[in-house]
Parts: structure tokens; sequence; C-alpha cells
């Protein structure tokens, strides 16, 4: 079967398209600390939820994602007690826990999707959950 010059540019657009689109997509992810352990990860009609543990303290995984996420589109909103930041908590009691809330740089009308990371210090590790919701 022999291709023609036409098809074989078809074909090349295509995988150039995916591969940027994947390339986007991995861009705009949420990323796991490089020690993450344990993760499990899971998907509803409500938000994907990403657990894992590390030995890092809590205000150490803070600071990295503090750090990490503004540089893939994110912006840090708050926490689940800043009115309009959360989708997720906003019943959640602030003295038992506090999740870190961000927001995508372009959402103007606070309908968009977050990111919340709520980390657990335990004995020997912390344990982090993070959900990313979708937008409204």
């Amino acid at each position: 079967m022999k291709l023609h010059r036409r098809e074989i540019i078809g074909i090349a657009l295509v995988a150039l398209a995916l591969g940027a689109f994947w390339l986007w997509t991995q861009q705009r992810a949420v990323p796991l600390p490089p020690n993450a352990a344990e993760v499990q990860s899971d998907s509803d009609t409500l938000a994907r939820q990403t657990s894992f543990a590390s030995p890092w303290p809590e205000a150490e995984l803070r600071a990295f994602y503090r750090s990490e996420l503004p540089a893939r589109g994110w912006r840090y909103c708050g926490t689940q007690t800043t009115p309009g930041c959360t989708k997720l908590f906003e019943n959640l009691d602030p003295a038992k826990a506090l999740v870190d809330v961000y927001r995508r740089d372009d959402d103007t009308d606070g309908r968009g999707q977050t990111v919340e990371i709520w980390p657990t210090q335990r004995a020997g590790d912390t344990r982090v959950t993070v959900y990313e919701s979708r937008p409204e």
C-alpha cells in the first residue's frame, strides 16, 4: 500500500496536534512532589481526587504547591474559609483542617476549575489529598 503525499501530511498534522494537546495538558496538570508514595487517583462527577503520602511536613508540601502551581497557570486564592475560593469544602471546620485553594489565572467569574489541597500530618509522614474540581 502506497501512501500519497496528502495522506502523509494529514497523518503528520494529526500526530503533531495530538502531541501539542498532550504537552498542553501536562503543563496544566497538578504535579506531585518527587517523593510522593502510595499514590491513588479517582475521578467522579464532582472532582478528580489524588491522594499520596510524603515524608515532607505539611508546611513544606504547601510551599511546594505554592511554588509549582503558578508556573502551570494557577493562582493561590486562599483557604476554604476565604469567601469565593472553595467549590468543595465550604462547611469544613477550619479548626480541623486547612485546605489551600487555587484557581486558574483566567477564571474571572469564580466558576472555573479549582485545585484544592488538603495535607494532614500523620505520625511519620503527611497524607495529602488533591481535589481538582470541574468547571461549572
